[in-house]
């Protein structure tokens, strides 16, 4: 008789162990689910939050941007991002949620991303981790932030496809920053840490952030971005796309 209670108690015990561990893999997988999820509605909230409002800074009206709630991005830290940049493979858009110019791109990037079936663009926020360089009056650099440790492992890994940073000084002459600088909206494709394409801005027709792409502006974004994405997954466009 305690022999058979001893048994019973060993399989009570082993199907407790395994619930623990069924529960955990449970668990963490709709975590990592959640944390998709979360990425989507954050930057949807973020993008949408400043529909309607002015900037302080030249009172004009923020672009309204429509994101939805289904949207592929994931968010990479400023250090994930160059770690991805090394040896990683996808689409990876740097900007930040007030530049004009990445509110007027972004519903046309998630259109190219789903056109092509893309399952995931990478977001940076580069709001904050860029370097801060200004002129004095004799045209000297002066260094007010340098930026994160990330932000400069991104720029090591672009550094052949950024082009040079200059500023104009009140004088009207360039100066040469000796850097190359990240600027928003960025997207990049990268495969096995090789990098196939980028494209910066929007189109060169859009002289402001702060008025919206025409019918045929956007169609030439979407074009740009369908082209990179497609090249990334090794596919080609043909009259479906």
């Amino acid at each position: 008789m305690e022999k058979d209670k001893k048994i019973l108690l060993s399989l009570v015990m082993v199907i407790l162990v395994l619930a623990g561990v069924f529960g955990s893999f449970a668990w963490f997988g709709s975590h990592k689910n959640d944390s998709v999820v979360n990425d989507s509605q954050k930057f949807k909230e973020e993008y949408e939050f400043y529909n309607g409002k002015i900037n302080e800074n030249n009172q004009m009206n923020y672009p309204v941007v429509e994101v939805g709630n289904t949207n592929v991005i994931e968010y990479l830290t400023d250090d994930e991002a160059a770690s991805f940049l090394k040896d990683g493979t996808g689409l990876i858009y740097f900007g930040y949620s007030t530049c004009p110019w990445c509110r007027t791109m972004v519903p046309v990037l998630l259109s190219a991303a789903k056109s092509t079936n893309l399952g995931k663009i990478y977001y940076v926020d580069i709001q904050n981790i860029r370097d801060q360089i200004s002129l004095d009056d004799k045209n000297n650099l002066v260094v007010t932030d340098e930026g994160t440790n990330g932000y400069r492992e991104i720029l090591k890994e672009l550094d052949e496809v950024l082009e040079p940073f200059y500023l104009t000084g009140k004088d009207g002459k360039k100066v040469d920053t000796l850097e190359k600088r990240l600027y928003a909206p960025t997207v990049v494709s990268v495969k096995n840490g090789e990098i196939l394409g980028i494209h910066v801005d929007t189109v060169e027709s859009q002289k402001s952030g702060y008025s919206p792409l025409s019918k045929e502006e956007s169609e030439a974004l979407f074009q740009i971005y369908q082209e990179m994405i497609l090249k990334l997954l090794g596919s080609t466009c043909d009259e479906s796309c």
